[in-house]
C-alpha cells in the first residue's frame, strides 16, 4: 500500500501512518490471519492482497490514527492494573483447523474482557453494535483456548461527538464515557462463528476468479444510510421532517404538520449512502462494486 497526501497533512501524521501500517503488517506475519482481519468485509481483504501497490490517501487513515491514540494511552498508563495482574494489549494465538489466528484483546482484568472504543451518540443508541459483539466473543474463545475464561466481557465507549448540553435528556448519555456489558456466548455459538469467519476469507484466498466474478458486498456491509427526503424551509439548513418516499413527505406536509405555510416548504431529496465504501474502505479504487454504482 503506497500513502498519498493529497491534502497536505503534517509529515509527521505521514511518518505515524506508515509506521503504524508497518506494526499492523508484523502483527500479521505472526500468524495466517489476526481477529481484526476475519472480522473485515473479505472482499476488501482479497482486493488489497491482489493489489499490494495500491494508493491511499492519508486522511482515510484520520479516524485510524484517533483510536489508536485513545489505546496507546491505556496501554502506556496501565502500570498499576499490570502490577495488579491486568493483561493490557497482549497478543494471543491458536491454532484452529491448521489455521493460526491471534489476537490482541484491549485488557483483561481479573474476571473481565474489557474492549475501549471511541464512536458516536449514535452508534451505540440502540446497545451495543453486532459486530462489536462478534469481536468481543472471538477474543473470548481465543482467551479459553489459552487457559483464560472472564466471567464477564463489556465495551467503555468514549463519545466523539458528546455534546455536554444535552446530558440527561432524551436517553442522552450522562457523560462523555459509557459501559455496556456484552453477551458471551457459548462456545459451540462461538466456533460456529469462527468457522464461518475462515470459510468466508479462505474461499476468496482460494479463488481463481477474477475481481469482477466475486460475491459482491451486500448493504449491510457497505453500512448503506436509505435515501431520505427531507421537508425543509426555503433557505433553511435544517429538515423538518425526513420521510423515506416523496409521497410521505409530501403527505406530512398535506397534514399540517408545522406552522409553516405550504408554499415556504420545499421537499430534498439526499440519495442512500454507502459510508462504508466512501469513507473506510481501502480498497475502493480497485472495487468494480463501488465504482459501477
Amino acid at each position: 500500500m503506497k500513502i498519498t497526501n493529497k491534502h497536505n497533512l503534517p509529515l509527521v501524521l505521514i511518518d505515524w501512518i506508515e509506521n503504524s501500517n508497518k506494526q499492523r503488517q508484523l502483527q500479521v506475519e505472526q500468524g495466517d490471519f489476526t481477529v481484526t482481519q476475519l472480522l473485515s468485509n473479505p472482499k476488501e481483504q482479497y482486493l488489497l492482497s491482489r493489489n499490494p501497490d495500491i494508493e491511499v490517501d492519508a486522511s482515510q487513515f484520520i479516524s485510524v490514527l484517533s483510536g489508536e491514540a485513545w489505546h496507546t494511552g491505556i496501554a502506556a498508563n496501565s502500570t498499576n492494573r499490570r502490577f495488579n495482574g491486568a493483561l493490557v494489549e497482549k497478543r494471543f494465538s491458536i491454532k484452529y483447523h491448521g489455521w493460526k489466528i491471534t489476537g490482541q484483546p484491549d485488557v483483561i482484568d481479573g474476571d473481565y474482557l474489557m474492549d475501549y472504543k471511541e464512536s458516536t451518540v449514535g452508534r451505540f443508541a440502540k446497545g451495543v453494535p453486532q459486530e462489536y459483539e462478534n469481536q468481543l466473543n472471538f477474543y473470548h474463545y481465543i482467551l479459553s483456548s489459552n487457559g483464560k475464561h472472564p466471567k464477564f466481557m463489556g465495551i467503555w465507549v468514549k463519545y466523539k461527538d458528546y455534546m455536554p448540553s444535552r446530558a440527561g435528556t432524551n436517553h442522552y448519555p450522562d457523560a462523555a464515557m459509557q459501559y455496556f456489558p456484552v453477551q458471551i456466548w457459548d462456545y459451540d455459538e462461538q466456533d460456529a462463528f469462527i468457522k464461518s469467519r475462515i470459510e468466508a476469507h479462505v474461499g476468496n484466498l482460494n479463488s481463481q476468479l477474477e475481481k469482477l466474478d466475486m460475491p459482491q458486498c451486500t448493504d449491510e456491509e457497505r453500512w448503506y444510510s436509505n435515501e431520505v427526503h427531507a421537508v425543509m424551509k426555503k433557505g433553511g439548513k435544517r429538515s423538518l421532517h425526513n420521510a423515506a418516499t416523496h409521497e410521505d413527505a409530501q403527505a406530512w406536509i398535506d397534514g399540517a404538520n408545522t406552522r409553516v405555510k405550504k408554499d415556504q416548504l420545499t421537499i430534498e431529496r439526499r440519495p442512500g449512502v454507502y459510508r462504508k465504501c466512501e469513507n473506510y474502505c481501502f480498497a475502493k479504487s480497485v472495487c468494480d462494486q463501488y465504482n459501477n454504482q
